[in-house]
């Protein structure tokens, strides 16, 4: 699966579901307040502005911490860094605190340009549970994945994604040269909340050596 022109129209956000704080997406923390009061003052599309800031200004990073509190939309936040579910917690964070209906989408993903090391250490360049950031925006959910950051795609010669409204935002299937990059090989669907028990026990489950 690549970009596409569509979004999802499953289903819509019911109640507060999908805007209401939780354990890990702590919405009224003072710094999220801050940060999404900064975000609505700008100019154009919240949404957008939103998407570039979790996209450039949080630094990806393959690692995925043994706390808890890591997983804490304001530490990760305050830490300015995170692996891909830690980016889409904040992610739904900040656009709960702008009042955007947000969720998880979790995916399963082959990298074919995952670094060696990393493919020896997991045993595959499969991914699973990647998450992404999903946004009721104008009666349907864009699924926005903001995990790698533009100045490391480019220097790796990957396309980074790019904000499109209306459509789906997701990592391309080909890299800068042409070469095999992201396959979303399968869809594990929307959901409005996960915690830290969900998060390691489905590392512990498709990785289980590393346990």
């Amino acid at each position: 699966m690549e970009e596409t022109g569509s979004a999802a129209v499953i289903s819509t956000p019911s109640n507060d579901e999908f805007l209401r704080a939780t354990t890990l997406m702590d919405i009224h923390h003072p710094r999220i307040q801050e940060t999404a009061s900064r975000l609505r003052k700008r100019s154009g599309d919240p949404a957008r502005q939103l998407f570039y800031f979790i996209r450039d200004q949080i630094r990806y990073v393959f690692m995925v911490p043994r706390k808890r509190e890591r997983f804490l939309a304001s530490s990760v936040l305050n830490a300015q860094r995170g692996f891909c579910t830690q980016k889409a917690i904040l992610f739904c964070a900040l656009a709960r605190a702008l009042q955007i209906p947000a969720g998880i989408w979790f995916y399963d993903i082959v990298d074919a340009t995952l670094d060696t090391q990393i493919a020896a250490l997991l045993k595959t360049r499969t991914l699973y549970r990647h998450g992404v950031a999903a946004l009721w925006l104008q009666g349907a959910w864009r699924r926005l994945d903001a995990t790698l950051d533009s100045d490391s795609t480019l220097r790796k010669g990957l396309k980074p994604v790019e904000y499109r409204p209306l459509a789906d935002c997701l990592m391309p299937s080909r890299t800068s040269g042409g070469a095999r990059h992201i396959d979303y090989v399968r869809d594990h669907g929307l959901v409005s909340d996960v915690s830290f028990d969900q998060i390691t026990g489905w590392f512990r489950e498709t990785y289980p050596h590393l346990f």
